[in-house]
């Protein structure tokens, strides 16, 4: 191995050694716990084809109101994290995960109880704090369960369940309903977390985060801790934005074919790097690595924004998808390096809100670019805030690199 790819973030020898004994399970655990989850996220996934007509058709709503019960629940569903996180510290993951379960499960079937769209909206926003609930104690779980030198392949697994899910359930939710009516399409959608719930035994929970040190410099604040990579991770979401709200409209104007394939090949490039980073012993934890992924994206955003050709864009998309795969996971481990174990749990929940809020300032931010300026001023807005983004990241990685210590 050289230097070089030493730097990038694979742990030292003498860390390995140094590291705390952990379950030989742990994989098995971080496994049943995912699976939980992605089943869980079916109640998301199934509805997503069918609320659109179901607005418009059955409850006679507006194209508004349509935007208005898809997004809503992302709202509460932010709010929701860093309570669900305060309670992780006191309860433990199982608890908190089930009870973010049974309210999505709730939610999504009095959808057949609201017979308007207000009662529907009110149905999306509990949906939103049982799935910020959820993904929170997902989060804090599967980081606990896994050694020091895998939290980061951990962390990357959340991200990873949605894309899985949504790609696999989302295209049945039409034929369900299709065959069985919008009453028995929200009850089986309903019933989905339900079916998680003897998953969550697989795995041992405990109050704490754990007991292994995984970093230098413990902050002593859940804020503190995440404010610097939150930030950044915010930052870097405005490529995420960029791709999926401007990409296809851009390459549109611009004549070219398949436009449409650039945020699918986006979706793909995600899942495929999440993958085999589950097969790697890579971490990009350190300010080199961090600069790296995030520079990726940063290109990645320039040539979808310059593109005149479908093949640019997506090797575009492609970079972009390195960096907001790697970035969130890496960002995230810096969190759990910064805190104490008893902190860990707000400060995840905390950091997962990042971005979703980067995600909805983003795509207004961009939006105004594109209005004063044109799309290629969307992207070229999104790769200053990636650069911002990366600034912070680096000062992040050298505040908290590996550095495990024994009987932590």
């Amino acid at each position: 191995m050289t230097r070089q790819a030493a730097a990038v973030g694979r742990p030292s020898a003498a860390a390995a050694r140094d590291a705390v004994p952990v379950d030989p399970r742990w994989r098995r655990q971080v496994y049943a716990v995912f699976a939980a989850t992605g089943v869980a996220y079916l109640a998301v996934a199934l509805t997503i084809p069918v609320l659109p007509q179901y607005v418009t058709g059955v409850l006679h709503g507006s194209a508004d109101q349509v935007g208005w019960v898809m997004g809503s629940y992302t709202a509460t569903a932010v709010l929701s994290r860093p309570f669900a996180g305060t309670l992780l510290s006191r309860v433990g993951p199982r608890p908190v995960l089930a009870g973010g379960m049974a309210v999505m499960a709730a939610s999504t079937m009095a959808y057949s109880l609201a017979h308007s769209v207000p009662l529907l909206l009110v149905c999306r926003l509990l949906l939103g704090l049982g799935l910020g609930a959820t993904l929170s104690a997902a989060t804090v779980w599967m980081v606990t369960l896994a050694p020091p030198e895998r939290q980061t392949w951990a962390l990357g697994l959340v991200g990873l369940v949605n894309y899985l899910v949504l790609a696999a359930g989302a295209p049945f939710g039409g034929p369900l309903q299709q065959h069985f009516g919008d009453v028995t399409t929200w009850l089986i959608a309903g019933l989905t977390p339900l079916l998680a719930l003897p998953l969550l035994l697989g795995a041992p929970s405990s109050k704490s985060g754990g007991s292994r040190r995984t970093g230098g410099g413990r902050d002593g604040s859940a804020f503190k801790a995440t404010l610097l990579p939150g930030t950044a991770m915010a930052l870097a979401a405005f490529g995420y934005a960029a791709v999926i709200s401007f990409a296809t409209s851009t390459l549109e104007q611009r004549g070219v074919g398949g436009a449409a394939t650039v945020v699918t090949a986006y979706a793909v490039a995600m899942v495929a790097i999440r993958l085999l980073s589950s097969r790697l012993s890579w971490d990009f934890t350190s300010a080199t690595g961090l600069a790296a992924v995030l520079l990726a994206e940063l290109l990645g955003t320039l040539l979808i924004g310059a593109a005149h050709a479908l093949p640019v864009a997506l090797c575009g998309a492609a970079l972009v998808a390195i960096g907001m795969a790697q970035s969130y996971p890496a960002l995230g481990t810096l969190v759990v390096r910064a805190t104490e174990d008893h902190q860990r749990g707000p400060a995840l929940a905390t950091y997962g809100a990042s971005i979703n809020i980067g995600i909805g300032v983003g795509n207004v931010v961009l939006g105004k670019a594109a209005h004063l300026a044109g799309n290629g001023a969307a992207f070229a807005a999104a790769a200053i805030a990636i650069a911002g983004g990366a600034a912070l990241a680096t000062v992040a990685a050298r505040r908290h690199p590996l550095t495990t210590t024994p009987g932590g």
